[in-house]
């Protein structure tokens, strides 16, 4: 696990990193749905990142003004960026998890209470295969 070389796709893999460990300790705390949130903001980063990365770094800011808006948080639309970094299609074990994460949407914040432990404990452990594919990758 070492960081990517490039300075915008490092700080992107290090929010990553971040924000899976703040993510564990939220569940580990039984904050459940703070959790899930939090992980998700691991796997977009963590794909962020892996984009910046498979990037020239003359390409690197333009690509990175494209995370902005509604589309940059979702999952399906970073992976179809990574694609046309000439990337591989992801392996099929972490293309399902990707789906089933894909099920996070930033609205989730306005979701009051614990949530339910079963669905954290599932969605981290795909969460945590994607970031481990990812760190891999770069």
């Amino acid at each position: 696990m070492s960081p990517p070389k490039s300075p915008l796709a490092r700080r992107f893999w290090r929010v990553a990193y971040q924000r899976l460990e703040e993510s564990e300790v939220l569940n580990k705390a039984g904050y459940y749905i703070g959790s899930v949130y939090l992980a998700g903001y691991s796997v977009e980063c963590v794909l962020k990142a892996l984009i910046l990365n498979s990037t020239p770094t003359k390409d690197q800011e333009d690509v990175e003004a494209e995370f902005r808006g509604q589309r940059a948080h979702c999952f399906e639309w970073l992976r179809l960026r990574y694609y046309r970094t000439g990337a591989p299609q992801l392996p099929v074990d972490v293309s399902a998890s990707l789906t089933f994460v894909s099920s996070w949407e930033t609205s989730i914040r306005y979701k009051a209470g614990m949530g339910v432990p079963d669905d954290s404990a599932r969605f981290l452990t795909d969460v945590q295969k994607i970031v481990e594919w990812a760190d891999n990758r770069i």
